[in-house]
């Protein structure tokens, strides 16, 4: 207790010390310097991706009719995220298409968060905001040409920017009000 309080006093004698964007990330391991420095965070992304692919690639080379254990375990897998999540949500009809997209990203961050309780690795493959932010991208992407490829690019838009059903006079006289809110 009295460790904790003197630590304050000192904290508040010396002023507080914000934490920056590179207290968050660990140093870089190799290639310091060049654009294509890898700390520790990229390093395991690169194990983990590695590892997915030859797992997938071992199992489907040596697949078989009747499945072994293993090949049942990455099946019930595969039948798990096509199933359960995408024709669950999306039907059979529709969910065809993005199976494939799906299953990657699903996979993906499976195996990177598995990572954060590895030991020796101690660290999630998605601790940084960047594959979250590229998994978002890429799904935010194929929305916008499935939606564009169904409904054409210009209703698409119209239909995503003006509410159906208000005239568009409505538009003009509420754009200078939202502009003052901001």
């Amino acid at each position: 207790m009295v460790g904790s309080f003197g630590a304050g006093l000192l904290l508040a004698n010396e002023g507080a010390h914000l934490p920056s964007v590179n207290d968050f990330l660990p140093p870089e391991i190799l290639f310091q310097g060049t654009p294509f420095a890898i700390n520790r965070i990229i390093l395991i992304r690169i194990v983990a991706t590695v590892v997915l692919l030859v797992v997938l690639g071992i199992t489907a080379k040596h697949a078989k009719l009747i499945p072994g254990r293993w090949q049942g375990v990455v099946e019930y897998g595969l039948d798990f995220v096509r199933d359960k999540v995408v024709y669950d949500v999306m039907g059979e009809a529709r969910g065809k298409r993005y199976v494939p997209m799906i299953t990657t990203i699903f996979f993906t961050i499976f195996v990177f968060n598995l990572c954060g309780v590895i030991p020796g690795m101690n660290m999630a493959a998605t601790a940084t905001v960047v594959m979250p932010l590229v998994f978002a991208l890429w799904t935010l992407i194929q929305y916008w040409v499935t939606a564009a490829r169904s409904q054409g690019l210009g209703h698409y838009l119209r239909h995503e920017l003006f509410t159906p059903g208000v005239p568009w006079p409505v538009y003009f006289l509420l754009a200078p009000i939202n502009l003052l809110e901001c």
